[in-house]
């Protein structure tokens, strides 16, 4: 598999976070204003991880909602972890997902998470250690919980330190029917931040390699594996013009499919 080195978020020369996606597609890019700002207790809000999906009230009987939610760091009291209770999905058990904290430094260190059954004290998994460093203002090290490998269960991410660059790595566990556990997910850190479309069954990387270049990269799941289907790269000159240059993956290799003005947005 040709692996492509990831990227994502650009922050401020003093990593504040106002961080802006460049992925290729112009529809998907969006601004995160304050770094998962969230409010409230288990505030319902999609960006930053607080809920991975809201219940569907119109879901057809015997459908499964699978949803989470997290408390935020302001409302979890020195000394205990945060907080998160999921439904992961049909014939899994309903959790709570503990992650364990400290300041250090100017960030907020995870270095620990628990997962227990919902109403019991013991966890049935202790991810130890994790090392997930982040600014305070991140929520919960931007720890969420989605399906990234389409088999309709909850799995998890959260950040796993701040670079001097662009490309923030990430921790991916995927959850395992059979063995009922989280497990982790390399192929996944290896891209950084990921996109997933369920709809689509596609994964998207977006990256950046420099102020005048950046790019995604699109993979589908084969027999469980991540497998490159294509690239979009976008590169700006001086003056301000920007190319859009597509490949398709043929074999291992990027072929070039069409080149040309990039699209207004």
């Amino acid at each position: 598999m040709n692996v492509i080195p990831p990227a994502l978020f650009m922050a401020d020369e003093a990593m504040g976070m106002n961080a802006v996606w460049f992925g290729a597609r112009g529809a998907r890019a969006f601004l995160l204003a304050g770094a998962f700002f969230l409010a409230g207790t288990f505030s319902p809000v999609g960006v930053g991880g607080l809920r991975a999906e809201e219940a569907d009230p119109g879901a057809e009987e015997g459908e499964f909602d699978v949803e989470y939610i997290c408390r935020t760091l302001d409302e979890t009291p020195p000394g205990e972890p945060l907080l998160c209770t999921a439904s992961i999905g049909p014939g899994a058990p309903d959790v709570e997902v503990a992650l364990f904290w400290q300041r250090e430094d100017y960030s907020l260190l995870i270095d620990r998470i628990e997962i227990a059954r919902e109403g019991e004290a013991e966890p049935f998994q202790s991810i130890d250690p994790v090392a997930s460093r982040a600014l305070p203002d991140m929520e919960t090290n931007g720890f969420e919980m989605l399906d990234m490998n389409f088999d309709g269960y909850l799995d998890m991410r959260i950040i796993e330190f701040l670079p001097a660059g662009p490309n923030i790595p990430y921790l991916h566990w995927l959850w395992s029917p059979e063995s009922g556990r989280f497990v982790s997910a390399g192929f996944l850190n290896e891209l950084g931040y990921t996109e997933f479309d369920e709809e689509e069954r596609t994964v998207f990387a977006p990256w950046r390699s420099s102020a005048a270049e950046m790019g995604e990269d699109t993979y589908v799941y084969e027999a469980g594996k991540l497998k490159q289907t294509g690239r979009t790269m976008r590169r700006y000159t001086d003056d301000g013009a920007c190319t859009q240059t597509s490949y398709e993956a043929v074999a291992g290799q990027l072929i070039k499919s069409a080149s040309g003005a990039c699209p207004e947005e």
